[in-house]
């Protein structure tokens, strides 16, 4: 039986779904109803009101079966099917969908109007490539071909946006000096880069990676601030090691997420597959598949591992996706700030959890009206990229 009784009930469910709160019931009901949307926010435009009322006469008993038939285990859901599942869920039960509200006090009308005024859109592939020489190319979709060509390597950009770096054969590695580049994302960018090696590095916003056009010597090291993942090319003779403030990875041949945002007051290292020596000056540690190292106060503390940590909510935005799991509002805002950016007040900002998950290629305004699903807190989207936090009483 479908647990609600009225729209009440059912915005309480929805609530208690996206803060981890939702019963064995409740799980099952808004899963099996998110299955069965299937077309995520898009159906809303797509549906009057008669329509959608027709909907609930022809497809009740098909929402029933399929509610009977969903797993009782919790899955992360979309958020920005929320909102659909939300407005659908409501018009289908009581017929309200031009009047529903969120939070008791925007409509969705209301909403989409201020997305169109102030509405921010979604980072891009974009960085500025530093060369050796001091020289500054900025990457984007305009640039293709080949970017350099001296000292026995080529740099370009491929064409489906990634930068690489292929050493002349005949080149004379262990004679070359040592040349420096570095790629930095700005906020509101992300981009890929393929090292001399072969190793792939995908830069998130706000991040730069400094490393030398031919590894040469006894390592291969490079220095990262921001966050990075790393698929590292094995070559056992060489070790590939990449530096951070606070905390040096070693690694042989491995995949692996490295967070050093400031912000977010700690370093994060996750493993994906392989094993990797992390250290600082407080402790030494070897990471395992699954396992994350956390050092807290900007990777000043002792390291700590985590095991059984969730890998893919720390590369989601490799993915293309922010993905939640009892992450905070602050976390999730200092993301969203890198990501779209913006400039948020901080002051208001309450302490609250949540669950989900949402493409990164979706405006400003969607990632917000799901966050307010969860009620007692509102988002403004002010003239120059500006975003105000409100708390209900």
């Amino acid at each position: 039986m479908i647990p609600f009784k009225n729209k009440k009930d059912l915005e309480s469910i929805i609530k208690n779904y996206v803060s981890g709160k939702a019963t064995a019931e409740e799980i099952k009901f808004i899963e099996a109803y998110y299955q069965y949307l299937g077309k995520g926010s898009d159906i809303l435009a797509e549906k009057t009101k008669e329509e959608l009322d027709a909907l609930a006469t022809e497809n009740y008993k098909t929402i029933q079966a399929k509610i009977t038939q969903s797993k009782t285990k919790r899955k992360i859901i979309p958020l920005y099917r929320y909102a659909a599942a939300a407005v659908v869920l409501i018009s289908l039960s009581i017929g309200a969908f031009y009047t529903i509200t969120v939070n008791n006090k925007k409509t969705l009308v209301a909403t989409k109007e201020l997305a169109k005024k102030n509405d921010v859109l979604p980072g891009v592939d974009k960085a500025i490539l530093t060369l050796a020489d001091g020289s500054r190319i900025v990457l984007d979709n305009h640039t293709s071909g080949n970017i350099s060509e001296k000292a026995g390597v080529t740099i370009s950009k491929t064409g489906d946006g990634q930068l690489l770096y292929k050493i002349n054969a005949k080149s004379d590695i262990k004679s070359a000096a040592i040349a420096y580049n570095t790629i930095e994302t700005p906020k509101g960018g992300q981009y890929q880069v393929i090292l001399p090696d072969g190793t792939k590095v995908w830069l998130n916003a706000a991040s730069s990676l400094k490393y030398p056009e031919i590894f040469a010597g006894n390592e291969r090291k490079v220095e990262l601030t921001g966050e990075a993942y790393f698929e590292v090319a094995k070559n056992k003779a060489l070790p590939f090691r990449v530096m951070s403030k606070n905390q040096e990875i070693e690694v042989l041949g491995t995949h692996f997420n490295v967070n050093t945002y400031m912000d977010d007051k700690s370093i994060k290292t996750t493993l994906l597959e392989g094993s990797i020596k992390i250290s600082n000056q407080k402790s030494v540690k070897i990471l395992k598949p699954g396992e994350q190292a956390v050092i807290q106060n900007y990777g000043l503390a002792a390291i700590n591992i985590l095991a059984n940590v969730d890998t893919d909510d720390e590369t989601a935005w490799k993915n293309g996706q922010f993905r939640f799991n009892n992450a905070n509002l602050k976390t999730i805002l200092n993301q969203l700030e890198r990501w779209y950016d913006i400039k948020i007040d901080y002051s208001t900002v309450p302490e609250k959890r949540y669950n989900g998950m949402v493409p990164r290629k979706a405006k400003l305004s969607e990632v917000l009206s799901m966050l307010e699903l969860t009620g007692n807190i509102s988002f403004e989207i002010l003239e120059g990229r500006k975003l105000k936090v409100y708390t209900k009483k």
